[in-house]
């Protein structure tokens, strides 16, 4: 169960990591893919999908954090 936890969290971790840096603001394809100069004000699309994906893992990964608290498996 431990080793679940942690190897679980590090995956979120690095997955949110990732999420995060391809929903930059005024970037084409975020961070990873180039830059471009437009700002967009409202998300839309695939940059709306990745807004509520990273904080739905973001949401997980807390979880993970207090299960492993409660179970004290540190």
């Amino acid at each position: 169960m431990k080793n679940l936890i942690e190897i679980l969290q590090i995956f979120f971790g690095i997955l949110i990591i990732a999420l995060i840096l391809l929903q930059q603001r005024g970037m084409s394809g975020g961070v990873l893919f180039g830059f471009q100069s437009e700002f967009f004000f409202k998300k839309r699309g695939m940059e709306k999908y990745l807004f509520y994906l990273t904080w739905f893992f973001i949401a997980l990964f807390a979880l993970l954090s207090l299960l492993r608290i409660k179970f004290n498996v540190i």
